[in-house]
């Protein structure tokens, strides 16, 4: 747990930090309408990458009311395109601009193709923080590099909407996240620079990660291909009591049991809840034909926290979008695969003190990048005492169109059941 006093970040943390060879700023927002109550989800994302000396924009508008992606747009354009200052938020692509310094920040996105116009305003409810605060302060590793994660997770938000000939006054909540370093997801392990440094995060993360669990055999745990180590699941979300959450887990290749990340909830915006010890699993599942995965719809956790409990559903409640990138020079793994999810949150948290019961809006981003395998997938099912003692094996792989169910049970009674079916394709949108 960390109890913040003060601003963890400075004026360096929010202002850019070139030339690294990845950099992104990205407004996340859940508002309504007043002049007719409608609910919606925008969220727009401004990289640069050294790399390739390209910027990205992006924005995507959800009518969560009616269920569906109303606008979106994804624009690689060159690195020149996009200003940036060091010292204060201060990014310029085109007319689009997001300026300030905590905790006031001011928002305008427009595009005159598709008649939209948006201004808000955010004022921070919550100190920012930083990804695994008390244990690397923000760094996070990925291949042989890391980045540097910070975010606001909850800001009051304040403004104007145009869609078309339509405006609207707009109220809600915001998130901010700040993200840099010196990684990439096409060549994770190509730099060296970082070695050294990369491996301490490692290394204080697990063993963080292995103080918080207690050494015991799950009662299930599946594996995906798809849910490979550069991938990850991402939420964050505002409850009807202002209590404010983040969730990211980075897979290892695991769709149910532990999960290898973080979920750090604050209930005023300085107390942070840091939850290392989770269990997840996903419910249901939407398929993507084109690459052979599955994205999950709606995930289930709990967390663990010294006499801290919390359990949480979080499901889509909106058609998703999924923003496809494919690799230019394709190997293994063909394409970075990002959904986006608007949806709702439900839960129960608990300590010595009270039971808190949680409901509100969320927003979840998994992101896959697809290998050449497709989807398989490996369940395992353990029986214990005092119920008995055995295992129930299940692998189904859309590669190999093969599904086999192996169960063994040596007691109380000793069985052994093999089943070995040929999979069609219209098997695959069941498997999830």
């Amino acid at each position: 747990m960390s109890n913040e006093n003060t601003n963890p970040w400075t004026p360096e943390d929010e202002g850019d930090h070139y030339p690294v060879m990845k950099e992104w700023w990205t407004i996340e927002t859940l508002f309504k309408t007043l002049e007719d109550n409608k609910k919606w989800n925008f969220k727009v994302i401004i990289p640069y990458k050294m790399e390739d000396s390209s910027c990205f924009f992006q924005y995507a508008l959800f009518d969560v009311t009616n269920k569906r992606c109303l606008l979106r747009k994804d624009i690689d354009d060159d690195i020149k395109k996009l200003s940036h200052e060091k010292n204060k938020l201060d990014l310029k692509y085109g007319k689009c601009t997001v300026a300030g310094l905590y905790p006031y920040y001011n928002i305008h996105i427009e595009d005159e193709e598709q008649g939209f116009n948006i201004d808000m305003k955010y004022e921070a409810n919550s100190f920012p923080h930083w990804i695994a605060h008390n244990i690397t302060n923000g760094k996070v590793p990925f291949g042989w590099n890391f980045y540097k994660y910070g975010y606001i997770p909850n800001c009051a938000l304040s403004g104007t909407i145009k869609i078309k000939d339509e405006s609207y006054t707009i109220k809600g909540k915001g998130y901010l996240e700040h993200i840099w370093g010196n990684w990439s997801y096409q060549n994770p392990f190509r730099k060296l620079s970082s070695i050294g440094d990369t491996i301490s995060t490692y290394l204080k993360l697990g063993k963080w990660w292995l103080a918080q669990h207690k050494q015991r055999i799950p009662h299930s745990i599946e594996f995906t291909t798809e849910n490979n180590i550069f991938g990850y699941d991402w939420v964050w979300g505002v409850f009807d009591n202002n209590w404010s959450l983040f969730y990211g887990n980075v897979l290892f290749w695991l769709s149910r049991g532990p999960a290898f990340g973080v979920l750090s909830l604050t209930p005023d915006g300085k107390k942070y809840w840091d939850f290392c010890n989770i269990t997840f699993r996903y419910n249901k599942s939407i398929y993507v034909k084109k690459y052979d995965i599955y994205f999950p719809s709606e995930l289930e956790l709990t967390g663990v926290l010294e006499d801290k409990k919390i359990h949480l559903r979080f499901w889509l409640t909106t058609e998703s979008y999924e923003y496809i990138d494919e690799f230019k020079n394709k190997g293994f793994y063909k394409a970075f695969v990002l959904s986006e999810m608007p949806g709702e949150m439900e839960g129960l948290y608990i300590d010595k003190e009270r039971t808190v019961k949680l409901k509100g809006d969320c927003k979840m981003m998994p992101l896959r990048q697809p290998s050449s395998l497709g989807h398989n997938s490996l369940k395992i099912d353990f029986l214990m005492p005092p119920r008995g003692i055995g295992i129930d094996i299940d692998f189904n792989s859309h590669y190999l169109k093969r599904s086999i169910r192996n169960k063994i049970q040596l007691a109380p009674v000793p069985k052994f059941d093999l089943k070995i079916k040929k999979l069609k394709k219209e098997d695959f949108f069941g498997n999830g």
